[in-house]
């Protein structure tokens, strides 16, 4: 049908090419990247839906293409911090180390004879992740323990004899680390520690010390400081300088400590105060990223945030200034950068117009991106593609009503349909999880479903959220369940009084910590929505705080109480939790709520969402409830058949409650 002539139809009753199939069987997840920098190899963390959730890991030559190194009886996945996170990496010999998601098996992959050693031998009760091969002598393993037989959970950085399978303890004591590295003569490490209560983008230190096979020295503090400082992603360059990112200044910017140096100190890029390096988006219990590369003696290149929009940086370390590479990369993935050679690097990343690929740039031409591998292996004309748009808006419900909040409006297109005459879109309010996270700008074909359907969809990025600079990171402290709750009501009243949206026709959705988001908003704004729908929500705080697993299990303390239940009398911690519970204000929904649940979550269990569908049933009168039990499932969706399931549910929910057709 020719663009010229649309059908007119109600929005979000449109048709569209972008279907659950395209999301699910024939879409893949990019996750992470790594190169063996001496061929030019580059391997990737592939994310199958359609092989029951299956990772694996793939690799590119640039004269024989892609192949599977990790065998199908195996699927890379680490478990730790019960998100996981740092699943691979290549070692200088070209040996790929991988841990094995069904088994918790180690091993070590030869990538051209497919030869499969088991490094350190299946454990139910131990999680590996965040590798480092020594660069000269790579029987040497550093990795993250995870130890889930002592009582609370105990974390250790190792070292692992790949040819005995001996552990060797480099440190414990504190509760959590990251980031091992060896130095790339091998002849020094680093890593990043944290104890409770603190997360790792609220404050972490960074150490390093002398190796020599299997054995550490005195350890140097670099730098960080408990509460108030975060350093993230420490990166060895060529010639033995330490690149990382510390928010001392408020905002993730980056930092050298220079061979023999006692001190570090920061690399002043002007214009540059106000971005945010390391990505600055945690990715809650991921333990790794990478998005700040070395790739020679002279040149770093970087991923840089503003607004919650990426662009990509080179760094001239001489003289210490930058330049804009220029890429259409808005939205640059946590573990994102691989150097294959002095000039050139691998990136996953998504452009406005085009959905998560990894690509190949060139240094000497870094306009000419070579795509390696598309999440979407289907193409779709980008006629269909909708454009989000970066708006601040007033806060101007709750007790705050100072400053602004952040969101990412993306309107309704499809060049074959058009609203009927006189009538505005219905609007699909998104709270992204967290809460310290933030969404990205780049095409995501989950919110182009949506949009090509005739649906306005908004995401907000409430106080809180990472990606604008800590202050506005930790406004949420103390006001969870209240600020973030306030900034979605403040948003759709801008985008209804801009004319963008249906008043009449507001639903909100979220997952974890934006499905609790969902129930708060339903609960405290009643009026506003037409629908809801929760994806593993918390609806209970306290039981939150009692069931929750060890990464976590500080974090809820400051975002419920802005310095922590130190001194808080117990009277007090369980009246806040009561207020902040949706559970006991449930008689105050009067939406209809669709609950969506893995049976296997950990960070929220089950008996929270079906304690929820109780509560609504027996306070909410003739409020229409619904829950949809995945099992098997965990912390979020991975089988295609149960990603599937539930976006049709989610989508008969909408038509049902915003469609009304």
């Amino acid at each position: 049908m020719s663009a010229t002539h649309k059908t007119t139809a109600a929005f979000g009753s449109w048709k569209s090419p972008i279907t659950t199939e395209l999301l699910t069987a024939k879409s893949i997840g990019l996750s992470a990247v790594d190169a063996h920098a001496s061929n030019g190899k580059v391997y990737y963390q592939e994310d199958r839906p359609a092989e029951a959730g299956r990772s694996t890991i793939v690799e590119y030559c640039s004269t024989q293409g892609t192949r599977e190194v990790l065998p199908k009886e195996y699927s890379a996945s680490s478990g730790i911090h019960e998100y996981g996170g740092g699943e691979f990496c290549v070692g200088a010999d070209g040996n790929v180390v991988v841990v094995d998601g069904y088994s918790n098996a180690v091993l070590s992959i030869n990538p051209s004879s497919g030869v499969v050693r088991t490094v350190i031998e299946p454990d139910e009760n131990l999680r590996w992740a965040d590798f480092s091969v020594h660069p000269t002598d790579p029987k040497w393993i550093l990795a993250v323990k995870e130890d889930h037989v002592p009582e609370p959970v105990e974390n250790l950085l190792v070292a692992v004899n790949a040819e005995t399978k001996e552990t060797h303890v480099i440190a414990r004591g504190a509760d959590f680390y990251k980031h091992p590295r060896f130095s790339l003569d091998g002849k020094r490490i680093c890593w990043v520690q944290w104890n409770h209560p603190d997360m790792p983008w609220t404050g972490t230190e960074l150490y390093v010390a002398g190796w020599h096979d299997g054995k550490i020295g005195e350890k140097q503090y670099v730098d960080g400081k408990a509460i108030q400082v975060a350093v993230d992603e420490p990166s060895w360059g060529r010639d033995g300088t330490l690149f990382y990112v510390s928010d001392a200044t408020g905002y993730g910017q980056l930092y050298r400590l220079d061979p023999g140096a006692q001190s570090a100190r920061r690399i002043q890029l002007k214009g540059l105060e106000d971005v945010e390096f390391s990505g600055r988006n945690p990715g809650l219990g991921r333990v790794t990223s990478r998005t700040i590369l070395s790739l020679s003696a002279s040149t770093l290149v970087a991923a840089c945030t503003r607004n919650a929009t990426n662009f990509m940086i080179s760094i001239d370390l001489a003289t210490e200034t930058w330049k804009d590479l220029g890429l259409p990369l808005i939205s640059v993935r946590k573990s994102a950068l691989a150097r294959v050679s002095d000039t050139r690097f691998a990136v996953i990343g998504g452009t406005a117009k085009a959905p998560v690929a990894l690509y190949e740039v060139d240094l000497a031409d870094p306009s000419s991106l070579k795509i390696i591998k598309s999440s979407m292996d289907i193409a779709l004309s980008d006629a269909y593609f909708s454009e989000a748009q970066h708006i601040s808006f007033p806060r101007v419900f709750g007790s705050d009503k100072t400053g602004t909040s952040h969101c990412l409006f993306t309107p309704p297109k499809n060049p074959e349909f058009e609203g009927l005459p006189g009538t505005l879109p219905p609007l699909i309010v998104s709270l992204h999880g967290g809460p310290t996270s933030h969404v990205a700008p780049g095409l995501a074909l989950e919110i182009q479903y949506w949009t090509s359907r005739g649906y306005a969809w908004v995401d907000i990025n409430y106080t809180g959220s990472s990606g604008y600079g800590r202050a506005y990171r930790d406004a949420l402290n103390g006001k969870w369940g209240v600020a973030d709750t306030d900034d979605s009501a403040s948003c759709v009243s801008h985008l209804v009084s801009a004319g963008l949206v249906d008043g009449s026709r507001i639903g909100i959705r979220g997952g974890s910590a934006g499905g609790y988001g969902v129930l708060q908003a339903l609960c405290v704004y009643p009026d506003l929505w037409a629908g809801g729908v929760s994806e593993y929500g918390v609806s209970d705080v306290a039981a939150l705080a009692r069931d929750t697993h060890k990464f976590e299990s500080h974090y809820l303390f400051k975002l419920l109480f802005e310095n922590g239940t130190a001194g808080v009398s117990e009277e007090e911690i369980q009246r806040v939790y009561r207020e902040r519970s949706p559970l006991y204000h449930a008689d105050q929904i009067t939406a209809p709520v669709l609950l969506l649940q893995g049976t296997a979550d950990k960070v929220v269990p089950p008996n929270q969402t079906l304690a929820m569908e109780k509560i609504i049933k027996d306070k909410g009168g003739d409020v229409d409830v619904k829950v949809v039990m995945f099992e098997g499932e965990g912390h979020g969706f991975t089988k295609a058949e149960n990603v599937k399931q539930a976006i049709e549910e989610e989508e008969k929910w909408w038509m049902k409650t915003l469609v009304r057709s």
